[in-house]
């Protein structure tokens, strides 16, 4: 397991204090949420922490500072960067055909969103041709999520995609892969590819979204130019400082999209893949809708998950997490792909090799064996259609 399901062991001691009237029950309540909501922040920022430290090292990590004065942010596609994907989906010098080379921040979170960009493209785009939907309507500060064209008609079975925390968007796994390795090691496609195979309808959630950032789409820009040559200027800058309505944080965005989406398709079964802090995500939707999801969850496939049961975890969530034919998180290792490794009483459910000793790529390696345990948990249900 990695070092971050360790040291949330350590921080699971919440000291308590009995109440001294009904009056500050609520004060109480609040004060235990926020401590919740800072401990999750924590992993959270551990979690981006460690990837960047991955992957910059202290040589290769130096601002070039004759490119300190390019405005990144003109940048609108992967030609101004000078870099496209081959038919390996690995990211390449338009000129020479070399790796992605660290220019300074700037240049590399700039990149970071136009590739966002590039994956979500694709995902409208044919084979997978999901639909984009902005939530919430109606509303200035929004987010981005995507169904496949038939998620409000197919009545067989659904796939909920959550990816983990830090700067990924809807539609990715690790950033780093897709700059470093390829778009299928980094990326949901290949996901996309098997769930469409199978027959599920899809969503695909975005948790990390959640508060208004410049949107890179040509209709957009003209839209915010308009806005700085009119009387709303004020309100443009207002845009950047507020949070999305319903999806202040990862957690509100699960529950929102739950409550919007999720409970709205028609399929008699669901299926969840998560990873990293997604299965934090995963968790908490369990413990505020199992009620209403209970008949219709068929499994759970988690991808180095770092969530972890505590008192106030549902008996529902215990319950299916603890079922090996429900629940299962592929974790990094150096044993051979899918070998079982026991039970985790942290997590409350039970681990697998994913085939790989680094995090990011947990995802990639273990998604055959991962679509197979879902697969199964499907078959073995006498009202699979």
């Amino acid at each position: 397991m990695s070092d971050i399901i360790k040291e949330e062991k350590k921080d699971t001691s919440t000291p308590s204090t009995p109440p001294t009237s009904t009056n500050n029950d609520d004060e109480i309540k609040e004060e235990k949420k926020e401590r919740e909501d800072e401990k999750e922040l924590k992993i959270e920022r551990s979690l981006t922490e460690n990837l960047n430290q991955r992957f910059y090292s202290s040589n290769n990590n130096n601002d070039n500072k004759s490119n300190d004065e390019i405005d990144y942010k003109k940048f609108k596609n992967l030609k101004d960067f000078g870099y496209y994907y081959n038919d390996k989906s690995e990211l390449r010098s338009i000129d020479g055909e070399e790796k992605f080379k660290f220019v300074n921040q700037q240049h590399y979170d700039r990149l970071g969103d136009i590739i966002v960009k590039t994956i979500q493209d694709k995902m409208k785009s044919e084979p997978f041709n999901l639909v984009e939907h902005w939530i919430p309507k109606g509303e200035i500060n929004q987010c981005n999520i995507f169904t496949s064209k038939d998620f409000f008609d197919n009545k067989s079975k659904l796939m909920v995609f959550i990816n983990g925390s830090g700067a990924v968007k809807s539609g990715q796994w690790a950033r780093s892969l897709c700059i470093n390795d390829t778009l299928d090691s980094g990326s949901i496609l290949p996901y996309l590819k098997d769930a469409i195979s199978n027959g599920f309808s899809i969503i695909v959630l975005n948790p990390n979204y959640n508060k208004f950032e410049e949107r890179i789409d040509k209709d957009d820009e003209k839209k915010v130019e308009e806005e700085e040559e009119g009387d709303d200027k004020p309100l443009k800058k207002k845009r950047f400082d507020n949070l999305i309505k319903g999806h202040e944080n990862s957690n509100d965005h699960i529950i929102t999209v739950y409550d919007e989406f999720i409970k709205k398709s028609p399929a008699n079964e669901i299926v969840i893949v998560a990873h990293s802090f997604g299965g934090i995500n995963t968790s908490y939707l369990l413990d505020n809708r199992g009620e209403e999801i209970k008949d219709r969850l068929r499994s759970i496939g988690f991808t180095d998950s770092v969530h972890s049961l505590s008192p106030k975890s549902s008996s529902f969530t215990k319950s299916f997490f603890a079922d090996e034919d429900k629940t299962k998180n592929w974790v990094k290792s150096n044993k051979k792909l899918n070998t079982d490794l026991g039970f985790s009483k942290l997590q409350g459910c039970n681990l697998a090799s994913a085939g790989h000793t680094v995090h990011e790529f947990t995802s990639s390696t273990c998604r055959v064996p991962l679509f197979e345990f879902i697969l199964n948990s499907l078959d073995s249900n006498p009202q699979q259609q």
